[in-house]
């Protein structure tokens, strides 16, 4: 494969050393002359020039810091869920000024002359997609205020289906990236288990933020399922054995050697033990699975089935019980009334009854729209929808949208906003597995498991995403078009023949 193109670096030549050193120079003497005769705005002045400087160091490094701070907020939202997504003070959070430290470094390299050249089928169906929820949420932003850019964060945050890209391309960062995913997974499944136990157990209890008084941690259990479901598929197509290049630290060289240590396994049955009280996580980890299954069948399966059938005896012996606060039993009995749900009733009404909520609030937005007087347009970005179609269960009256994506872009933005919703994720999965098995009978095998696996976490959000209010937040939405990101640059690298 060929080499990439190289991009110029943020490192300054000797000769401007010089000339920044005039600069600062010629500025202090300035201030201090200033502060001879007029104090107070000498003081000003010198604040001005800080801040200038500031922002010109920033400008100068604007894509290290805006890939820098993607990986974190990343990280953040993986390991502390809804509590992260309120660092920061309203409506200013840490996911906006990720966003707009991105959009920044994304002007930056464009002007450098990076492009995304391979791909112009997706991000002409991005674009249509966000320009038709733009259409659906200009209208309202008089009507309803913040709520409305609130609500818009489903499209708005798609925005890192670009920036990602192009950030990844600008830095030749795709394989790094696999590393870095690599490297810090034996951290989250170690810790995933701990504070989703802690989040689950003792949320009333837990430390809050100031201004917000949303709990420091605050982990979902499908948010923990999709990322479980990424992290399988990462171990089973073997991709913990990119490895670094001569280039790049050695930081968990030895922990990437080419093979997925038992104890990885153990720790994933751990941590997807609570999660078998909900549908959707069940869902979010079997489906993937299922479609590694059918399209790359597997030669390894020897280790993760020991550890999954040894675990999974030892609860049929113990047998143990909990139950939740909302009334179901953590159980082998409650995992099996969970897979009998998913095809229907079961007759536990604690089982049975978010599946009817949903499906009669699913069935009235078919109405109104499908059937009804918001075909075109939708009930439009900012209105609570909850109240708005008389299912709201919130007493602080938080709930804003319904359990799934597809229904409550399709109450938002009427039938073209689902259909342009669909055309894209259709577009992109498509892409992906095309090239896929492009890459496998080029015996190209690496890049084939980077694809498959690119295509089994986008899946994972989707049917999470599909039963919950999960794309709609940050942690959910920053996630998952970070993940569209990946798979957008993987396609372009592989299209122009580059290597991982």
């Amino acid at each position: 494969m060929s080499g990439m193109k190289t991009y110029p670096t943020a490192r300054p030549q000797p000769g401007m050393l010089y000339w920044h050193a005039a600069l600062v120079l010629a500025a202090g003497t300035g201030v201090g002359l200033l502060y001879t005769v007029r104090p107070t705005y000498a003081v000003g002045l010198g604040v001005l020039l800080l801040l200038m400087a500031i922002l010109g160091r920033i400008w100068a490094n604007v894509q290290l810091y805006a890939l820098g701070l993607i990986g974190i907020s990343l990280a953040g939202y993986a390991f502390l869920g809804k509590g992260y997504a309120y660092v920061g003070v309203p409506p200013l959070f840490i996911g906006e000024v990720t966003l707009v430290l991105g959009l920044l470094a994304t002007l930056k390299s464009v002007a450098e002359g990076v492009r995304l050249t391979r791909v112009g089928g997706l991000l002409l169906a991005l674009g249509v997609f966000m320009a038709i929820s733009l259409s659906s949420t200009l209208p309202y932003i008089g009507r309803y205020g913040l709520d409305s850019l609130r609500d818009a964060a489903t499209w708005y945050y798609a925005l890192f289906a670009v920036v990602v890209p192009i950030l990844i391309v600008r830095f030749r960062a795709l394989g790094a990236a696999i590393r870095r995913y690599g490297q810090i997974l034996p951290c989250f499944l170690l810790l995933a288990p701990i504070v989703f136990w802690i989040s689950r157990l003792l949320l009333t209890s837990l430390p809050k933020w100031p201004i917000s008084g949303q709990a420091i941690v605050e982990v979902k259990g499908g948010d923990l399922a999709v990322q479980l479901a990424g992290i399988m598929v990462f171990l089973l197509l073997g991709l913990q054995r990119v490895r670094a290049t001569p280039t790049e630290p050695a930081v968990g060289r030895r922990m990437l050697d080419g093979s997925s240590p038992w104890w990885w396994w153990v720790l994933w049955m751990v941590s997807s033990v609570g999660l078998f009280t909900g549908r959707a996580a069940l869902i979010s980890i079997a489906v993937p699975l299922l479609l590694v299954l059918v399209v790359r069948p597997l030669s390894r399966w020897g280790r993760p089935l020991l550890v999954v059938v040894s675990l999974f005896s030892l609860l049929l012996v113990v047998n143990p019980r909990y139950e939740t606060s909302t009334g179901r039993e953590l159980s082998i009995d409650g995992l099996l009334l969970n897979i009998q749900s998913i095809g229907g009733g079961t007759g536990d009404s604690a089982v049975d009854g978010t599946r009817t909520w949903r499906l009669d609030w699913w069935h009235k937005i078919e109405e109104y729209t499908i059937g009804g007087d918001y075909f075109w347009t939708g009930k439009g970005y900012g209105i609570n929808l909850a109240n708005a179609d008389g299912f709201q269960v919130q007493s602080d009256q938080s709930l804003r949208n319904p359990h799934s994506i597809h229904f409550s872009i399709l109450a938002r933005s009427g039938v073209p906003g689902l259909v342009s919703w669909a055309v894209l994720n259709i577009v992109f999965a498509g892409s992906l597995l095309l090239a896929f098995v492009r890459a496998r009978v080029r015996g190209h095998l690496m890049w084939a498991n980077v694809h498959l696996w690119l295509l089994a976490y986008w899946l994972a959000f989707i049917i999470n995403g599909s039963f919950d209010v999960f794309i709609e937040g940050p942690q959910g939405g920053i996630w998952f078009w970070s993940v569209m990101g990946f798979g957008i640059a993987a396609l372009e690298l592989y299209r122009r023949g580059e290597e991982l």
